[in-house]
């Protein structure tokens, strides 16, 4: 009895520290991507896929009675309309991207801006100094 409740003890300290280091390697990766985006001065999420989505001009339709922002919009010979948020209207067109396979959802593409240069100096510190105790707790678990 007392060698099942060690399994137990030992399977489930074992899940519970790979979910953390799994949590701990997302953390990098997302502050390296976030570093190096900004970095090259991109945003810092992507727009939509260009194989899902087809990007377009939409023509704005006003509504004076409500502050919702109509759009009509063509695909495929179809005329369309939708409610959008507001924040890609130009004037009196707007830039949405339509789902190819579904043209009734439409999408805006709200980039993120890249962070300043203090910052993304400060996530490739934080990245490194995470990595070097990880190197420094697993050279110390195997000698």
């Amino acid at each position: 009895m007392k060698n099942i409740d060690k399994v137990i003890e030992n399977g489930i300290g074992f899940v519970s520290v790979a979910v953390l280091v799994f949590l701990l390697m997302c953390f990098l990766a997302v502050l390296i991507w976030c570093g190096v985006r900004s970095l090259l001065g991109k945003t810092l999420n992507l727009p939509p896929s260009c194989r899902k989505w087809a990007r377009m001009r939409a023509d704005v339709i006003r509504d004076d009675e409500t502050d919702d922002i109509n759009v009509r919009y063509f695909y495929e010979y179809k005329e369309f309309t939708a409610k959008i948020d507001g924040f890609t209207v130009y004037g009196d067109k707007a830039v949405i991207y339509v789902k190819r396979n579904e043209p009734e959802v439409v999408k805006e593409f709200i980039p993120v801006p890249p962070m300043s240069a203090p910052v993304y100096i400060s996530c490739f510190f934080m990245a490194v100094i995470i990595l070097l105790f990880g190197v420094a707790l697993l050279t110390g678990v195997l000698l």
